[in-house]
């Protein structure tokens, strides 16, 4: 399967294209670090528009809800099933403004505002009549900063734990 991914070169992005590579899939990785940058949306989804699976994990103001937008777009009235999988966070499911820790409260509400955007548009886009497979998937806490918590899962162990119960390991 060929597989795009963005932020495909650190934290959990990095899991995800390590350990789909190690299972024989084809990864096309869109990140900061090899000159990519999501918010150009058009030229970002003419890099995933010919793969089977967009990991949609890299988030850079609303550019992921773009994104989401751009390839749904693209790929809805495709004859084949194709997978996005959205990734956002368990802050969404609670009303509270959580601190997030290494961060003002100002870019903590952000965060969650951007990934509320994310989640909004994913519903919006799953209830059409489409053959994309749409996946929200909201991890805990994953150590994937300095400042993350201490009881933070490692990426790889999450990722793992999130390739086994979507079939994919």
């Amino acid at each position: 399967m060929k597989i795009a991914i963005t932020g495909h070169r650190k934290g959990i992005g990095k899991e995800f294209a390590r350990q789909l590579l190690d299972k024989g899939h084809d990864i096309v990785g869109i990140s900061r670090s090899d000159g990519e940058n999501i918010r150009r949306t058009v030229h970002t989804a003419s890099l995933i528009e010919p793969c089977d699976m967009f990991i949609n994990n890299a988030i850079s103001l609303y550019a992921q809800t773009e994104l989401l937008f751009e390839v749904w777009h693209r790929w809805y009235q495709n004859d084949h099933t194709q997978h996005i999988w959205n990734i956002s966070t368990r802050l969404c499911e609670s009303s509270v403004d959580e601190h997030i820790n290494g961060l003002t409260m100002r870019e903590s509400m952000q965060y969650k505002n951007q990934k509320m955007a994310l989640e909004f548009a994913h519903q919006q886009l799953e209830a059409q009549p489409s053959k994309i497979k749409m996946e929200l998937i909201r991890p805990p806490a994953v150590k994937t900063q300095s400042f993350s918590p201490p009881d933070s899962i490692s990426a790889e162990d999450y990722v793992r734990q999130v390739l086994s119960e979507k079939g994919m390991l």
